[in-house]
């Protein structure tokens, strides 16, 4: 039987893609070095176990679906939310960066004004795909520092999908053709615009309709089917496949199934990040990079070291704290596969010189792999980069004290659960101070008459301001996880006796958090469990005081019952069951239109017909304990009945 030669390659390819990855990851390394490690062992320069002629191939089919998926990461509103501020920080980052980059292709490789300015901006961009898959492992992408590098990314994106466009008419202006020259681009810009303008109210209904209808198989088939037909019309515009692919993705980013399609294609988008990164590791050409090894080392090296340095500088000009700089830059670090799409697209237009994209291939490469690595120590390595900083500029003496702060809570971080927490701390007219390192929420907050600290609470200095030493309570309000056992374990150490109390959303979470010193922590999780349950056994009539008896045993313990964990003694579990044993308590309230209304107690017959006793007649908010039989009921009357579980259940039915 005849085996068609792209079979057998799409098996060696994805087989040695898996071997090696899953080797990387038992190493602990990120999977995608896995696969560029893979493209470089397969490809024509090394083993050769692909021809040359596929490479190209497997390339464009990856980076096409990769693209895809990340045109619907870019939806509008989270870039319209964003605010001017992380624009602008976004915009520094690039700019700075690309002259830095260009600047220096300029002097040290000679390359002409146009190259060094294609690989400025080349370099400027961060990978995507490496940063937030790595975000997303460590459970980081809703933290202040995700948020971040997210909004980063996805502004770098728009950027580059904006001078992608623009490199025809760029092309044009090199070439010396005038303006007879500019008609074909310009024409292919219209067209294109055009057939986004015409398929973006259309194919958000299409794709609504084929989710509804077709499951989830369809929808994978729709995403294929889209990708391939945006590259396709962008490459009959005269623009690059990877860009067409994007923006087709683009276009479904706002409709509002697209989370949907983001579910259903989930499991394919690793198969389509696993394909590119092998195909750009493919196309690493070993005889090219051994000849410059020690200068495309230390390249890949300042690359990485000068981008983080710069990025945590734009961040914290800015007004984010040195922390969250220092994260975002050694997150960013890496060079985008945007960059190597970039790069390819001028040199095929002609833009950068020919020997330009062999070499810029395994020096993205290189910061991929030796970036990728450091990503898992972004924390570790800017909490010792800020506790030195904070050391010198601090020095050892913090105060003691601090004026004006007295029995208050201290609040740590402003987003939706500290919002609610201040309001009822308002309400009730508790002290309280917000610490919050977001200079746009800690602005919220004293538009809404908080008094706030702007700083990082895991500075101690900050908690210090905070009059951590006079203080009642803190409560810890924030999405990250390291951040917060900082938080707490300073300030456990500082006074033993406060009590603290933190949030928490990862179940793993709850060990560590209680082990650094939290007194009580709120699980998003358990808490929507107990809300469901507690709604449920509403709904059953199940009397309110079973119902919080059932609330307090799960909340015990630290959620001890939905984690799994056995009760300590057959004596709690025995203590626990007679609370369903026991006499419980009920309510019904008597409108105008009840048959108990006007009649008396004895007249009702309630205890006869059901067992129940009424205990109490609640009439105008005053209560009237042990209830004459020969007293009225009258409308609004409020019955406090208590008996046995059956015998409320028939009570329930019988004034029903």
């Amino acid at each position: 039987m005849h085996h068609p030669e792209f079979l057998t390659n799409a098996v060696i390819l994805f087989g040695t893609g898996l071997v090696v990855s899953w080797a990387f990851r038992r190493l602990n390394a990120p999977a995608v070095i896995g696969y560029l490690m893979t493209g470089m062992i397969i490809g024509p320069s090394s083993f050769q176990l692909i021809e040359e002629e596929q490479v190209n191939a497997f390339a464009e089919i990856g980076l096409v679906l990769l693209l895809f998926t990340v045109g619907l990461e870019l939806s509008p509103k989270p870039l319209l939310a964003s605010g001017l501020r992380l624009v602008l920080a976004a915009a520094g980052q690039i700019g700075l960066t690309a002259a830095v980059a260009g600047l220096a292709s300029f002097l040290v490789a000679g390359v002409t004004p146009v190259t060094a300015l294609i690989t400025g901006i080349a370099v400027s961009l961060s990978s995507t795909a490496i940063v937030l898959k790595s975000l997303s492992d460590r459970g980081e992408i809703r933290t202040v520092m995700g948020n971040l590098s997210t909004g980063f990314l996805l502004l770098q994106d728009v950027f580059v999908i904006i001078v992608m466009m623009l490199i025809p008419l760029f092309a044009v202006g090199k070439s010396g053709e005038g303006w007879s020259g500019l008609i074909a681009p310009l024409a292919g810009l219209l067209g294109f615009g055009a057939g986004i303008a015409v398929l973006r109210p259309v194919l958000p209904r299409l794709l609504q309709s084929i989710v509804a209808r077709g499951g989830s198989e369809l929808t994978t088939l729709l995403a294929v089917c889209m990708a391939a037909g945006g590259a396709t019309l962008a490459d009959m515009a005269g623009f690059p496949l990877a860009l067409g692919a994007c923006v087709a993705g683009l276009i479904l980013a706002d409709a509002d199934i697209r989370h949907q399609l983001v579910a259903d294609i989930a499991p394919f988008r690793d198969v389509f990040n696993a394909l590119f990164f092998i195909s750009l590791g493919m196309l690493v050409n070993f005889d090219r990079v051994l000849a410059i090894w020690p200068w495309l080392l230390l390249a890949v090296l300042l690359t990485l070291l000068l981008k983080s340095l710069l990025t945590a500088a734009v961040v914290t000009l800015f007004k984010w704290p040195l922390r969250i700089g220092i994260q975002v830059g050694l997150g960013l670090c890496t060079v985008s596969e945007f960059g190597y799409v970039l790069a390819h697209e001028a040199s095929a237009s002609g833009l950068i010189d020919g020997a330009v994209l062999p070499v810029l291939i395994p020096y993205a490469v290189g910061t991929m792999i030796i970036g990728a690595m450091f990503l898992p120590l972004t924390g570790p390595i800017a909490d010792r980069i800020t506790r030195r900083v904070n050391a010198v500029s601090i020095g050892a003496d913090a105060p003691l004290e601090k004026e004006g702060y007295s029995n208050h809570v201290i609040v740590v971080g402003y987003g939706i659960s500290g919002q609610n927490l201040a309001k009822v701390l308002r309400a009730t007219r508790i002290p309280h101070i917000i610490v919050e390192m977001n200079p746009t929420l800690a602005e919220k907050a004293r538009q809404h008459g908080e008094e706030v600290l702007v700083g990082d609470a895991t500075r101690m200095h900050i908690l210090e301001e905070a009059g951590l030493r006079q203080a009642r309570a803190l409560i810890v309000a924030i999405n990250d996880l390291r951040a917060t056992l900082h938080t707490i374990a300073q300030a456990r150490n500082h006074r033993p006796d406060l009590y603290i109390l933190v949030r928490s959303h990862n179940v793993g979470e709850l060990g560590t958090l209680y082990t650094k010193g939290a007194d009580v922590v709120v699980s998003s999780d358990f808490e929507v469990s107990i809300k469901m349950f507690a709604s449920v056994l509403t709904e059953l009539h199940i009397p309110d005081n079973i119902i919080q008896a059932q609330i307090a045993s799960v909340r015990a313990g630290g959620y001890g019952m939905l984690r799994g964990i056995a009760l300590e003694s057959p004596e709690q579990l025995q203590e626990l069951m007679a609370v369903f044993r026991t006499t419980a308590t009920q309510t019904w309230y008597i409108n105008e239109e009840h048959h108990a209304n006007g009649k008396s107690i004895a007249g009702l017959n309630l205890r006869a017909e059901t067992g129940v006793s009424i205990i109490a007649v609640v009439r105008d908010g005053e209560p009237i304990t042990n209830p004459s039989p020969q007293l009225d009921l009258h409308m609004g009357d409020v019955l406090v009945m208590v008996g046995t579980h059956a015998q409320l259940d028939a009570a329930r039915k019988f004034l029903a």
